[in-house]
């Protein structure tokens, strides 16, 4: 189990929008063994044969503090936590119901070590980290 986690990296990118540079970094997230459950469209209950191994990416906004998730699919009931500095900052049952981004305003001019926990319901498992 030990080797199944290991530590996040944080690639930065700039994105252009409307004559500002913005500056967007890519959370890598690691998990268990255990895949989201995939729903499918008007059965909640079903399952899709093929399932991406991890149907969720996170972005973080530096300029603005927004940790954006972006759930490409539907994969039910998760559990969100995000931490700073080993202490919870936010916390979140969602029902992702169809493919959906959720935004996290952080605290502006916050820093630290931050952590971000997605769980579904079935025990599936991602996890994130990130300094500000």
């Amino acid at each position: 189990m030990l080797g199944v986690f290991s530590l996040m990296e944080v690639n930065a990118h700039s994105v252009v929008n409307k004559n500002e540079v913005l500056q967007m970094s890519s959370v890598q997230l690691t998990g268990n063994d255990v895949p989201f459950d995939i729903l499918t469209k008007g059965d909640t209950d079903d399952h899709r044969s093929v399932r991406p191994v991890v149907p969720i990416f996170v972005v973080l906004d530096t300029d603005n503090c927004i940790l954006t998730m972006y759930f490409e699919a539907a994969i039910g009931e998760v559990e969100i936590t995000l931490s700073q500095d080993g202490v919870v900052v936010y916390s979140s049952s969602e029902n992702i119901q169809s493919s959906v981004q959720k935004g996290i305003q952080l605290e502006l001019g916050s820093s630290g070590n931050f952590s971000i926990e997605i769980e579904g319901k079935n025990g599936a498992y991602v996890r994130g980290e990130f300094v500000l």
